[in-house]
């Protein structure tokens, strides 16, 4: 049996965690969970994730400063990162956009729209087939908030 892909969700909210925790689960992934961009890099250290969504800000530090941090590392260089933030100012996406993030997307976002991500990401990857990458597609439009608790 085939170990389960590995989500590793970075945000200093603890509602968001929980979010990306029930998304993942739904979708077959293991879930990893840390509230700030230290504990990421020591989950890091000891489970190479499959996929990082990471927030932008955190008391004392930055998820632009971690993500530089992934990209420096040749082990982590080419591990896709989601940024999932609730800041829309347009700077701060091209920030996190040149150092070569896969999508950005906006609190409070649609379910459906993270999953598709999800999986359109790692069907990219060679890590899930198509048809699993297919199955998530239908009404993953893109809204303001969620619809699913």
């Amino acid at each position: 049996m085939q170990a389960p892909l590995r989500l590793l969700v970075v945000d200093d909210d603890r509602i968001s965690r929980h979010l990306w925790r029930v998304i993942g689960e739904q979708m077959g992934l293991e879930v990893l969970e840390a509230g700030d961009p230290e504990h990421a890099q020591r989950l890091m250290e000891q489970l190479r994730p499959h996929l990082v969504v990471l927030d932008v800000l955190f008391p004392g530090s930055s998820g632009l400063d971690f993500l530089r941090t992934l990209r420096r590392e040749e082990r982590w260089r080419e591990i896709p990162v989601i940024v999932c933030s609730g800041i829309a100012q347009l700077e701060t996406v091209v920030q996190f956009a040149r150092e070569g993030i896969c999508t950005y997307l906006l609190k409070p976002f649609q379910l459906d729209e993270a999953r598709a991500r999800i999986q359109e990401i790692l069907y990219r990857r060679g890590l899930i087939p198509p048809t699993a990458a297919s199955e998530g597609e239908e009404g993953s439009g893109s809204t303001e908030s969620p619809t699913e608790p």
